[in-house]
């Protein structure tokens, strides 16, 4: 462990807002190019990991200097949690391989300066709207022990029994007020359509965010938002779809918990694959259970209606509900007190940075969120990574569990291995006695709507002539992918597309090696020691806009290539770096036995018998 200097610069708080900022010393390393240093919340009762963003990282005279800061609302900070009197800040940094937790620090001279107004004020309320006046935590220092305690100068006002119920009084007077508005704009409409016409013959001004080249269709939108603006609220397909929904869900959550209910909810895909297969095939025996299932893999502007209904229903009487991703659906509508949600995260391992952990970064989330903090638990693949998730997710770390990823089970259950190979050989047999190079990179983009691969930058016709006869390449883009390699008909049957219509888990049964990019596929490959490369022509900015856990290339369990060419003449010289896939399967498989899936049901069923 290389010698680290802390130095907490600065630490105020503003209003409820906690700023800090900090630098970093120690021997540099020119391999590492993305530090991190985490900021760690302790109320006592809950824990959270947050980033501290790092602003720069340079070196000096064989000295690398980081400078990180940002500001935290506390009141954001914890979920469902009232303040408590004191909160404990520690300091992690993880530098190239070396990880300090707990790390001791020196303050700077301009830390802790800013005086504190200890004036009585006006208290803010619950919801945190009153105006800022004052700062609300005094802030003491421990650096010997790598502490900093924030202490509580306001005293938290309880939410009474009587206050939730004018809550609601409140809401539901508003909703009704809303569709009284929404009644009289639809009397008004046929004024709006008029004066859409007027807007279009030009008489009065035109709203130039409707942008649309057919008359009927500017009329339409133009009436449509008159209403919503009258109404103050959005109308549409989706709004409507959205409302049902929330009414739906209210209604059924006034029904009791049904305390044998399991259900599994995707986004993610529409039929029962993945680790969702791998549980229900183990709860399935249980007659006791009650086992539901809604999985619709589309977008929700596109999710069937029915579909949204039922999810509804079952959010509000499951006793366990069961995601295998990130599902939008689910923060739209409030947890109720009885059921327990379980993230079993489709991924193995920890590789790119999100969630939490991009806080601060484009596309990162940010405390006020409530995506993927709501869980109660969420699984792992090890003890190691489950810091990661805790962060990303925005969880405690008691609620990251390294059961191990179910579907992995199958690497370990040679009767199923030999299953797979005989119907891949039956359906392609001229790729029998092939060498068969898998190319699974991830997505590019910003999601299901957007991902893409760029093609024309992995030429598989060339690659297949470089490596001659002797090799045959399968190709496996993500499902967020669209576009796709175009194949030479003289190579159809040596080069093959299976995209569309394989399971990729079943692909490295077949697979001699492995090019991907940051795909989580390096995970599972590395229990079948399937040597890989690592094609990464956009690896700097990838870094700088996406990031990860670890430092890619020093992390990575294979030869890496930034450039085209260098990937045949690695694989026809074997300089694949095999020698890094033991110690890469070890640090994040805690167990490889292939009861990932039995470690996960007795998760279920404990979380069924909390409460009966």
């Amino acid at each position: 462990m290389k010698e680290v200097v802390f130095t907490v610069e600065s630490a105020e708080f503003k209003g409820w807002k906690f700023w800090i900022s900090a630098n970093v010393q120690g021997e540099y390393d020119n391999r590492v190019r993305n530090p991190k240093v985490t900021v760690i919340f302790d109320s006592g009762t809950q824990k959270r990991r947050v980033p501290l963003l790092v602003r720069s990282y340079t070196d000096r005279k064989d000295k690398f200097l980081i400078y990180a800061e940002y500001g935290y609302d506390v009141r954001d900070i914890f979920y469902n949690e009232h303040l408590g009197k004191k909160i404990t800040v520690t300091f992690d940094v993880m530098y190239g391989e070396d990880f300090i937790e707990h790390i001791p620090f020196k303050i700077g001279e301009s830390a802790g300066e800013k005086g504190m107004d200890d004036t009585e004020e006006e208290e803010p309320d619950e919801t945190g709207e009153a105006e800022v006046k004052r700062d609300y935590y005094e802030i003491a220092f421990a650096p010997e022990k790598g502490e900093i305690e924030l202490h509580a100068k306001f005293k938290e006002k309880k939410v009474t029994l009587g206050h939730k119920i004018k809550k609601e009084i409140q809401a539901f007077i508003a909703g009704i007020w809303h569709f009284l508005l929404l009644l009289l704009g639809l009397c008004l409409l046929p004024v709006y359509f008029c004066d859409a016409v007027l807007a279009l013959l030009g008489c009065i001004p035109k709203k130039d965010e409707i942008a649309s080249s057919r008359t009927v269709i500017y009329i339409i939108k133009h009436a449509r938002w008159k209403v919503t603006s009258f109404c103050n609220l959005k109308i549409g397909i989706l709004p409507i779809k959205l409302s049902c929904m929330s009414f739906v869900n209210w209604l059924a959550g006034k029904l009791m918990v049904k305390q044998n209910r399991v259900v599994f909810f995707s986004n993610r895909r529409n039929d029962l694959s993945g680790n969702f297969e791998f549980v229900y095939s183990m709860l399935r025996t249980d007659p006791d259970l009650d086992v539901r299932f809604v999985l619709d893999n589309r977008s929700v502007r596109n999710m069937s209606f029915r579909n949204m209904l039922r999810l509804a229903v079952y959010f509000a009487n499951s006793r366990v509900i069961l995601v295998d991703d990130y599902m939008e659906l689910l923060f739209k509508m409030p947890r109720r007190e009885g059921t327990t949600l379980i993230q079993l995260w489709h991924a193995c391992g920890a590789f790119k940075t999100f969630g939490c952990s991009r806080m601060g970064k484009r596309g990162g989330q940010t405390l006020k969120s409530l995506n993927h903090r709501t869980y109660d638990f969420a699984t792992v693949s090890s003890q190691e990574i489950a810091k990661f998730y805790a962060e990303g997710f925005g969880l405690s770390p008691e609620k990251v569990v390294a059961t191990g990823i179910p579907r992995t089970d199958i690497f370990f259950d040679d009767e199923y291995r030999e299953k797979v190979q005989e119907e891949f050989y039956r359906n392609y047999p001229k790729l029998k006695d092939k060498k068969i190079i898998l190319f699974a990179p991830t997505f590019r983009g910003n999601g299901k709507n957007s991902g893409y691969y760029p093609v024309e930058l992995f030429d598989v016709n060339k690659l297949y002539e470089q490596l001659g006869e002797e090799y045959a390449i399968v190709i496996k883009h993500h499902p967020f992918v669209a576009n796709r390699n175009t194949i030479k008909n003289d190579y159809k049957d040596d080069i093959v597309d299976l995209s569309m219509n394989s399971e990729l888990n079943d692909l490295l049964f077949v697979t001699d090696i492995l090019i991907t990019d940051y795909s989580s596929v390096v995970f599972e490959a590395s229990l079948l020691k399937i040597p890989m490369l690592f094609y990464v022509f956009d690896l700097e900015q990838y870094i700088a806009t996406r990031g990860f856990y670890y430092e890619f290339e020093t992390f990575v369990p294979g030869k890496i290539a930034t450039h085209f060419d260098e990937i045949a003449e690695a694989i026809s010289e074997d300089d694949l770096e095999q020698d890094k896939i033991e110690a890469f399967r070890d640090r994040f498989f805690d167990d490889k036995d292939g009861r990932s899936t039995q470690r996960t049901v007795e998760l279920i069923y404990k979380c069924i018998k909390v409460k009966e």
